[in-house]
């Protein structure tokens, strides 16, 4: 079975579910390639964040809830800004810097 054929046959909360979990555990994924696309270092990025390495290895973990104003410093931190880009159930969408 393909894994559009397993979700189609799951409940739908079981699927809300393993999507959400599967989003937190992307974002960890994607501040660790943002980093390395920065060429970057976890200790590098820990000085310019003014922390210490352990706390960016934590930031990076999967299933991490980091709050925005941090996910901004660790973006700024990188050389980049951080976009929000908000999907309106319309599929319009609207976007700004934090």
């Amino acid at each position: 079975k393909t894994l559009e054929q397993l979700l189609a046959d799951e409940k739908p909360e079981v699927v809300a579910r393993a999507q959400e979990s599967a989003a937190e555990m992307l974002l960890g994924i994607h501040l660790a390639e943002l980093r390395e696309r920065a060429s970057k270092t976890q200790n590098e990025l820990a000085s310019a964040l003014g922390v210490k390495q352990p706390t960016v290895a934590v930031m990076e973990q999967p299933g991490h809830d980091i709050k925005l104003s941090s996910l901004k410093r660790y973006v700024e931190a990188t050389g980049g800004k951080l976009r929000i880009d908000v999907e309106l159930p319309d599929g319009t969408h609207f976007g700004f810097l934090v």
